[in-house]
């Protein structure tokens, strides 16, 4: 019985330290606040606030039951979809945080091009991870 309490308390630990580590990520590099600028949709500031709340909610009950789409296997391709443009959109603030971008722009002289740059890569990385899960032989 101590094992099983003293696991559940470890468990417990570990998922509030990276759930910090995350916030904490986030907030320090200000990366919410470039989606909401970048976005243009300062009004809805509290429906962010909200889905990251619930997104980490719902990635703790997906990591703590065992979760299968097996008898959803219509929400695949709109959930794989909402996914990918969360990542899309936290790796584009990401960089908008790091200035990555604008200062490779800068030394490069290639200013102009920026935005067919960051098309680019977002499609480069969609035509990746789609040929990765598709094709069974990769």
């Amino acid at each position: 019985m101590k094992t099983v309490i003293l696991t559940i308390l470890i468990g417990l630990a570990g998922g509030l330290a990276v759930g910090a580590s995350v916030t904490a990520f986030f907030t320090v590099l200000g990366v919410t606040s470039h989606i909401v600028k970048w976005s243009k949709s300062e009004s809805l500031i509290l429906v962010y606030e909200i889905c990251f709340v619930l997104g980490a909610l719902f990635s703790c009950l997906v990591y703590f039951y065992d979760f299968t789409l097996k008898y959803f296997k219509f929400l695949t391709i709109p959930l794989g979809f909402i996914l990918g443009i969360f990542v899309g959109m936290i790796a584009a603030a990401l960089t908008e945080t790091l200035d990555i971008i604008s200062i490779a722009a800068n030394k490069l002289k290639i200013s102009n091009w920026i935005y067919l740059i960051v098309v680019v890569v977002l499609l480069g990385k969609v035509v990746g991870s789609l040929v990765f899960f598709l094709v069974p032989e990769f």
